[in-house]
């Protein structure tokens, strides 16, 4: 290839080898497709993955995807200090970098990426050995026996990276009820992984992100629907299937201990909201890294089927 050579004797770099077309029977996740995914209105329906796909971001639409390195230049709104940076929960462990705005842009792995160990800033050196690891155990020991290559994160890994999922054939996302909104959430989780670069976010809701007040400002992660009965949230998924069915087109997290879900029994340990409940890690065709177009969000309108807020806000439809 034209920018080689490649260390470890690969043929790419990330991008290189994760940039293709999903057909269900592919045996490397492509997570860039050269020409236009087929995403349909939740990118559950066509040939993107978990993660989406940073198509859209690579052609120029800034906030439909992260900006990595090799794929897209420096956020054009934000830099490279991502949005809800909180050195304060980075000193409690989440990165081994503890600067107070970001002199690097994002990258696949490492330091300053999403994979791998980040005490390397290199993106080979920090998911050294992973691709061979024996992964049939994920617990977060190891990069290779962490869920996806995040390091430490536990999970259930669909076998085709939720090639077109159901509610039997999918990702299950490690996810803890939280007790109180400043209260630290298991370092295993999904969340907690979005919470190492978004740490402000994922904290409480209120302005200074220490507190649980009112009115809502954030949307709160690590909380089952469950703890708020009375307001539909238990009919989830509301227009997308029967009450109770798992939809992984706004999926929730769980202990784990009940496998991959089918059906979800609100026990407040398997109906837990999660950041990528509505927002694509990597990208989606839509301003925010979300799964549906809000924009086509209309409470009591009747088009449901195009929003999936309905899905856990199910008397708003």
């Amino acid at each position: 290839m034209a920018n080689g050579p490649y260390r470890a004797l690969t043929i790419g770099d990330c991008v290189g080898c994760h940039t293709g077309t999903n057909t269900g029977s592919n045996n490397i996740p492509y997570v860039l497709s050269e020409t236009t995914p087929n995403y349909g209105n939740f990118g559950i329906e066509g040939n993107t993955l978990a993660g989406g796909n940073f198509y859209w971001v690579k052609n120029g639409s800034d906030a439909t995807g992260h900006n990595v390195v090799g794929i897209a230049g420096e956020d054009g709104a934000i830099g490279m200090t991502p949005p809800g940076w909180d050195t304060s929960f980075n000193a409690n462990g989440a990165l081994a970098n503890n600067e107070a705005t970001w002199s690097k842009q994002l990258t696949c792995a490492g330091t300053y990426g999403c994979h791998g160990k980040h005490d390397q800033e290199d993106d080979f050196a920090a998911i050294r050995g992973a691709h061979h690891a024996d992964d049939s155990t994920i617990d977060g020991t190891t990069v290779g026996t962490s869920f996806r290559f995040l390091y430490g994160i536990k999970g259930i890994e669909d076998s085709d990276w939720e090639y077109q999922p159901t509610n039997t054939a999918h990702n299950q996302y490690y996810a803890v009820n939280r007790s109180a909104f400043n209260t630290p959430t298991d370092s295993a989780t999904i969340n907690y992984l979005c919470a190492e670069c978004h740490g402000q976010f994922h904290s409480g809701n209120e302005i200074s992100y220490t507190g649980s007040g009112s009115p809502w400002l954030r949307h709160p992660t690590d909380f089952a629907l469950s703890s708020a009965a009375g307001a539909g949230y238990t009919a989830y998924p509301g227009p997308f299937g029967n009450a109770g069915d798992y939809w992984p087109g706004a999926p929730l997290g769980s202990d784990l201990t009940g496998g991959v879900l089918s059906t979800v029994q609100f026990s407040g340990n398997d109906d837990i909201v999660l950041c990528i409940s509505c927002h694509r890690a990597h990208g989606s065709p839509y301003a925010d890294l979300l799964r549906w177009d809000y924009n086509n969000c209309n409470a009591s309108s009747g088009v449901g089927n195009q929003c999936g807020c309905f899905a856990c806000h199910t008397n708003k439809y």
